[in-house]
């Protein structure tokens, strides 16, 4: 019974030792991931956007689009998660749209940049777990150029179901999950654009 008691104890403790320095660990590390991700974002919304020199997160009026569509019965842009306004000199020049799209290996972190013209500025896997030398080829730049330029008011597929866009040999659900994110980030452009009073709000 002894022995039952001190195994316990000393079990206790370790359990309690390894909880103290995984929480210390993490209070170490957690700041320095939240930066690193910051840092990326900002990386990939000049990227998608480059005329832009200046991005305000504007993800409450895409709240209020996303309530909008749902009262309406459409769509609510699910994967759209949050909206940036790009500016430079203080004139909006577009926006960048944060996306999660479902792909082969899970949710596909992607941010897509939208012209104040209406057309794909650019496209940036921000952090994906695709298969490498196959779906992870979704962060190449040739593919995202393929998306470069395609208007607002194009619902954009890859050729496969019937679109625009090339899809990657042998990776046509990572393909396909970064199309539904621009076609969805287009999407909800044109209801901001429409917004008279919201677009100049922004």
């Amino acid at each position: 019974m002894r022995e039952v008691l001190r195994l316990g104890v000393v079990l206790l403790v370790i359990c309690a030792v390894a909880g103290a320095v995984l929480a210390v660990v993490n209070g170490i590390t957690s700041d320095r991931i939240a930066a690193q991700a910051t840092i990326r974002l900002q990386q990939a919304l000049k990227d998608v956007l480059p005329e832009a020199d200046e991005f305000r997160d504007v993800t409450e009026a895409l709240s209020f689009v996303k309530a909008e569509a749902s009262s309406g019965g459409k769509s609510p842009f699910a994967i759209v998660d949050k909206m940036y306004a790009g500016y430079l000199r203080g004139e909006r020049r577009g926006f960048a749209f944060m996306c999660f799209p479902a792909g082969y290996g899970g949710v596909i972190e992607t941010v897509v940049g939208v012209s104040s013209s209406g057309n794909v500025s650019g496209v940036s896997v921000v952090r994906h777990s695709e298969t490498p030398g196959l779906g992870a080829n979704i962060t190449g730049g040739e593919f995202q150029r393929r998306f470069v330029g395609i208007p607002a008011g194009t619902e954009v597929k890859v050729k496969k179901d019937g679109g625009q866009v090339d899809a990657i040999t042998g990776a046509t659900v990572s393909s396909r999950a970064v199309a539904n994110a621009v076609n969805e980030a287009l999407r909800v452009f044109e209801v901001v654009s429409d917004k008279g009073a919201l677009g100049n709000e922004l």
